[in-house]
C-alpha cells in the first residue's frame, strides 16, 4: 500500500466529493495532504477515482502500488475498508497486501493470463513428447524377457535337432527293414523252383508274377496283423515286482493280484478300479515259486491308463507295501528292438564324447513315437 502525505495550500480550498460526509478525526492515521511544490506554484490535489472526493488530509485513502506517478487514488469508503482495518494498512510496515487500480489491474491479469497460456503450452508440447516416449517403449522389449525367449528358442532348435536326428535313425531302420524283406523275397524267388515259360507258366509250373503277387500279400497281412497287434496293446499297461502268491490254486492268485491292484491304483493314482474297467488281467510267463512274474492288465478306456502312465512319479511314496513296483507300456517286440537300438546308439554317443564310463549310467528310453528318446541318470555311487 502506497500512502502520499500532500499538505494542501492555504490559498486553495479543500472541496469534497459529492454525497460524502466529512470523515471523523479522530484516526491516529492522517490521509495525503496538498503541499507545496514551490512557492507560489501548487501542484493538482488528488481525488478518488471513483467518487470523486478531494483526497485531504482528514481522507482516508490509498494510492495505486503500480502506478504511483499517476496519482491514482480511491478513498476507504468505497474500498468498503473500515477505519480500524485502514489504520493498520498504512502503519503497519509488513503489510502486505497492495491495492490496483483498474486498469493496472486488467494489465496484471493479461500479464498472468499470458504466462498461463505459456506455461499450459509447454505443458501440452511435455504432454506430447511423454506420449512419444511411451509409445517408444512400447515397441520395445525388455532385455531379460528377450535374453528369456532367446534361451527358449535355442532349447527348441536343439529339441528339433534331436527330433530330427532320432527320425532319421528310425528312417534308416525302416529302410534297413524293407531291404532286408526285399533281399528275402529275392532269395525265395530264387531258391523256388520254376518249370515251363516264366512269362506265361503252364500247368506244372509258376511264374515270377505269382511268386511275387503271393510275396506281397503275406507281407500286407504281416503288416496288418503288427498293426492290429499294436492297437491291441494301447490300452495295456505291465507292472513288475507285484508279490505273487505261494499257492498251486490258480483262482487264488487272481484274487490275490486283483486286490493288490485294486489297493495300488487306489492310495497311489487315487483311482477306484471296479472290475468292469479292466477287460483281462493276467501273468507273464510260466510261474515259478520263488520269482513274481509280471503282470499285465488291459484297461477297457485308454483314459485309464494315460492317467496311470502320466503320474508314474507317485510310486515314489513311503508306502512299503508298493515300493520297488514299476509300471512300463506293453511294448511289441518291434518297439522293444527299436528301443534298444536306440539305447545303443545313445552309449554309443556318450562314448564318442569322451566322458566317464558308461556304466556309471542309466539309459532310459521315454515316451512313445515319435517323441521318444533317450535321457540318461547318473548312478549313485555306495560307499561300503
Amino acid at each position: 500500500m502506497v500512502k502520499g502525505r500532500i499538505k494542501p495550500p492555504t490559498a486553495v480550498p479543500v472541496k469534497r466529493g459529492p454525497g460524502k460526509n466529512t470523515p471523523s478525526t479522530s484516526s491516529s492515521v492522517s490521509s495525503p495532504t496538498v503541499s507545496a511544490h514551490k512557492p507560489g506554484k501548487f501542484r493538482s490535489v488528488p481525488s478518488c477515482c471513483e467518487c470523486g472526493i478531494v483526497v485531504a488530509d482528514d481522507v482516508k485513502a490509498l494510492q495505486c502500488d503500480r502506478c504511483t506517478s499517476s496519482e491514482i487514488w480511491k478513498c476507504a469508503d468505497c474500498l468498503h475498508l473500515s477505519n480500524d482495518l485502514y489504520d493498520q494498512l498504512v502503519s503497519d510496515p509488513k503489510m502486505s497486501l497492495k491495492w490496483l487500480c483498474n486498469r493496472c489491474d486488467q494489465a496484471v491479469m493479461e500479464g498472468q493470463n499470458s504466462k498461463l497460456e505459456q506455461l499450459i503450452t509447454v505443458i501440452e508440447k511435455l504432454m506430447e513428447k511423454y506420449d512419444g516416449v511411451e509409445r517408444s517403449l512400447a515397441t520395445k522389449c525388455d532385455s531379460a524377457l528377450s535374453a528369456k525367449l532367446e534361451t527358449r528358442i535355442q532349447a527348441m532348435e536343439e529339441k528339433l535337432s534331436r527330433i530330427e536326428s532320432n527320425l532319421d535313425h528310425r528312417a534308416q531302420y525302416r529302410d534297413t527293414a524293407v531291404e532286408d524283406r526285399l533281399n528275402s523275397l529275392e532269395s525265395r524267388l530264387a531258391s523256388t523252383p520254376v518249370v515251363g515259360d516264366n512269362s506265361t507258366g503252364n500247368d506244372n509250373g509258376v511264374t515270377d508274377e505269382v511268386l511275387i503277387k503271393c510275396a506281397v500279400q503275406e507281407e500286407v497281412k504281416r503288416i496288418n496283423d503288427e498293426d492290429k497287434e499294436l492297437e491291441a496293446r494301447k490300452n495295456n499297461v505291465v507292472i513288475f515286482r507285484i508279490p505273487e502268491k505261494r499257492t498251486d490254486d490258480v483262482q487264488q492268485r487272481k484274487e490275490s493280484d486283483v486286490t493288490f491292484v485294486k489297493d495300488l491304483f487306489d492310495c497311489v493314482f487315487d483311482m477306484k478300479i471296479v472290475d468292469d474297467d479292466v477287460t483281462h488281467m493276467y501273468r507273464l510267463g510260466r510261474w515259478e515259486e520263488n520269482k513274481p512274474r509280471p503282470l499285465l492288465i488291459s484297461f477297457r478306456n485308454i483314459e485309464q491308463k494315460d492317467k496311470i502312465m502320466s503320474n508314474l512319479r507317485n510310486l515314489k511314496q513311503p508306502v512299503e507295501k508298493f515300493q520297488g513296483i514299476s509300471i512300463c507300456h506293453d511294448l511289441h517286440p518291434k518297439e522293444r528292438q527299436e528301443r534298444k537300438r536306440l539305447v545303443e546308439s545313445a552309449k554309443q554317443e556318450h562314448a564318442d564324447l569322451g566322458e566317464d564310463s558308461a556304466e556309471n549310467y542309466r539309459f532310459i528310453v521315454v515316451g512313445r513315437g515319435a517323441r521318444q528318446k533317450v535321457i540318461k541318470i547318473k548312478k549313485r555311487s555306495i560307499n561300503v
